[in-house]
């Protein structure tokens, strides 16, 4: 019974810091441009980081020289009780160069427990599918395709809707893993 009681207070209170942080869309207020040089500087170079890695797996890489664009995420931040909450910020890409800011937010509700942290990159195949993301249009939906993780993986990944999707853990490069949802906001380079 008191075990029923902590659950039901955690996935209140997961509930009541969902609302909190829910996504409202994109905007041009800043909301997802690291407030300070600093801030800036290490998102920088957390991305370049989780761009390394991305381009060091063969499923990922070949999209780094056919995108348009992309938005690279190098720390998403996953936690759950009842109401899971998941976000992060990152760097958007145009044509190879820094275009912007992004801030991904998510809320799922359901059974969950637990918490965890990735990185995420979204390929854009051509300037519609670019644009469709910095105008808000865009919202990050996709389930677990081909898995490429230590063990490899024998399917192709591919564009879908002019976007592709990859997330990385620990273990190696998901495809399309979790990403039902997500929502961005993004800010332009000033």
């Amino acid at each position: 019974m008191y075990a029923r009681r902590s659950f039901k207070a955690a996935a209140g209170l997961a509930l009541m810091s969902a609302l909190a942080v829910a996504p409202t869309g994109c905007s041009s207020d800043g909301g997802a441009r690291p407030a300070t040089a600093g801030g800036r500087l290490d998102l920088g170079t957390a991305t370049d980081s989780a761009m390394a890695a991305f381009r060091n797996n063969d499923k990922a890489s070949k999209f780094f020289d056919s995108a348009y664009g992309w938005a690279i995420f190098p720390k998403i931040t996953k936690g759950a009780a009842g109401v899971g909450i998941a976000s992060g910020r990152g760097q958007v890409y145009e044509e190879g160069k820094l275009a912007g800011y992004a801030k991904l937010t998510s809320v799922t509700l359901g059974a969950q427990l637990g918490g965890q942290t990735f990185s995420e990159i979204i390929f854009f195949k051509d300037r519609f599918a670019f644009q469709k993301f910095t105008n808000g249009q865009f919202v990050g939906s996709a389930s677990a395709g081909a898995v490429s993780g230590k063990q490899g993986g024998t399917n192709v990944a591919d564009y879908s809707d002019g976007v592709a999707m990859f997330t990385s853990d620990n273990n190696g490069l998901i495809v399309a893993a979790d990403v039902g949802g997500q929502q961005f906001d993004f800010t332009p380079v000033k």
